[in-house]
């Protein structure tokens, strides 16, 4: 039946690519149209990536506590374009594409041409409500997510499937592997459907078949895995990769209690009802409805409400929330899409599709005030803030320079827009304490104490401000080259190495 919609909606699917880069294009910043962009998290991810392709190795030579498949994606895309997003652009433009046409095929189970269709260019515009400013590990999440999710309810739309393809439980494997080698705690989207299918196979005594999709499941695990594994043991880092990835992020998590859990889950669903009400409600008929609904296997209904709860829980119980950390649970709004375009009647030629695809977009446009805010900054060419302009330009008439920010902020953007790639291991400072990782301050101390660094950025709203502001070797090996108060009051310095 898919072969068949391939086949027979070519045209469809030409138009949802050029729709998706047309979209990506315009609504996010990684975008060429976007002279660059100041989102600490995305260059922080490109420097790390630009540094393992330049010999360093990820976690005991650059320093970061997400997952490395992250970083790998922003190497390759910093092999196209080292000192730009324009290689990540072009990743992530293939991968929405591949969502969009997975969002088309999961719709056409359900739905008409047409239907389906709209289905295709709405929900990208639902996920890019959240999404920031583009390029996020929890975006390349959701596309994985999204894959998985349609062979999910492919499987489960059956009420008595006879068996289940090797061949998708090994795209399975794959999927869930990348999301476990980018932020682990979201694997539990996979794990209630994964049960729901080896269960019903067990059940019915097809144990060959069980067998072929444990193996199937376990294969796509190590396409991934092995040369993860195999990179950091070759480099030695093996051991510090698993205390950063899993026992630092273990003890940055501190979920609480079980009482804890609950009142934030409790609370958190309040102010998704109370602030997000739309979305979250159609994510909610997607995540609960939709199941019970529309899916004939009852294992399958059980299954999916379950991988909703337990992903909705891994996100909300987090003692730090960031708006697009619930990019993962939006895929659910897939289906509570599907739900809606029941009710509609919409007549199926060209101009529809046309008209459909060019109203998505413009709603994409208007979410991201691309002509509102963000127009300066398209046709004038806005350079960034005018302290980062500032601070570019004095470090950029060195050659080769040297720079560590000792924070998490838009001036991590000097390092790709003037390429320099990172020579210290904590070349910039996650948002991690001193008391749960006192190794990073330590060691950024010894770089000052060295003269490691040629430039060190510093802001008064640091954590650590009053400790590396009194710090005597600071003012014994650097000089304040320059110094901007901002407009709401923070106090941003660069210091430049005394060299004698």
């Amino acid at each position: 039946m898919i072969s068949k919609w391939i086949s027979q909606d070519k045209n469809i699917y030409i138009g949802l690519l050029i729709y998706t880069f047309l979209l990506i294009l315009f609504c996010s910043k990684l975008s060429p149209l976007y002279p660059l962009t100041e989102w600490a998290d995305v260059n922080l991810y490109f420097n790390m990536g630009k540094a393992m392709m330049n010999g360093k190795t990820l976690y005991s030579e650059v320093f970061d506590h997400k997952g490395p498949v992250i970083f790998v994606l922003y190497g390759i895309g910093c092999l196209i374009s080292n000192a730009s997003f324009f290689g990540v652009f072009i990743i992530q433009c293939l991968l929405w594409c591949c969502m969009v046409i997975t969002t088309y095929l999961t719709a056409r189970m359900y739905l008409g041409k047409i239907y389906a269709f709209i289905i295709a260019v709405v929900f990208p515009v639902f996920m890019l409500t959240h999404t920031n400013d583009g390029g996020s590990a929890e975006e390349f999440i959701a596309i994985f997510q999204v894959v998985s999710l349609f062979l999910f309810i492919k499987f489960f739309k059956e009420k008595e499937p006879l068996l289940h393809k090797p061949q998708y439980m090994l795209v399975h494997g794959i999927m869930c592997a990348l999301v476990l080698f980018t932020k682990i705690n979201l694997t539990v989207f996979w794990v209630f459907p994964l049960a729901g299918v080896f269960l019903y196979l067990f059940l019915r005594k097809e144990y060959t078949n069980f067998i072929h999709n444990i193996l199937a499941f376990i294969i796509g695990l190590l396409i991934i895995a092995l040369p993860i594994v195999l990179y950091l043991w070759v480099n030695g880092a093996l051991v510090e990769a698993w205390d950063i990835y899993i026992v630092l992020n273990k003890s940055y998590a501190n979920i609480g209690s079980f009482s804890d859990i609950i009142s934030k889950l409790f609370s958190s669903a309040y102010l998704r009802l109370r602030f997000d009400t739309f979305p979250f409600l159609l994510i909610l008929l997607g995540a609960i409805y939709f199941p019970v609904r529309y899916l004939e296997n009852k294992i399958g209904k059980v299954v999916m409400i379950l991988s909703f709860i337990a992903l909705y829980t891994a996100i909300f119980v987090t003692p730090r929330f960031i708006f697009y950390y619930s990019i993962p649970y939006y895929v659910y709004g897939l289906l509570g899409l599907i739900v809606l375009a029941h009710y509609l009647k919409i007549n199926s030629n060209w101009k529809v599709y046309t008209l459909c695809a060019v109203l998505a977009l413009w709603w994409g446009i208007s979410k991201k005030d691309f002509f509102g805010l963000q127009f300066n900054e398209l046709f004038g060419k806005k350079e960034g803030s005018s302290s980062l302009v500032a601070f570019t330009d004095i470090i950029s008439q060195e050659d080769n320079p040297t720079l560590m920010n000792l924070n998490l902020n838009l001036y991590t953007t000097i390092f790709t827009k003037l390429d320099i790639v990172p020579n210290v291991k904590y070349f910039v400072s996650p948002n991690l304490s001193h008391d749960i990782y006192p190794e990073m301050r330590n060691e950024q101390t010894k770089y000052i104490e060295q003269g490691s660094i040629q430039f060190i950025i510093m802001s008064s709203r640091m954590e650590d401000y009053e400790y590396f502001n009194s710090l005597s070797v600071m003012n014994k090996n650097y000089l304040k080259a320059d110094s901007i108060l901002s407009s709401d009051g923070e106090k941003i310095y660069l210091y430049k190495r005394k060299d004698n």
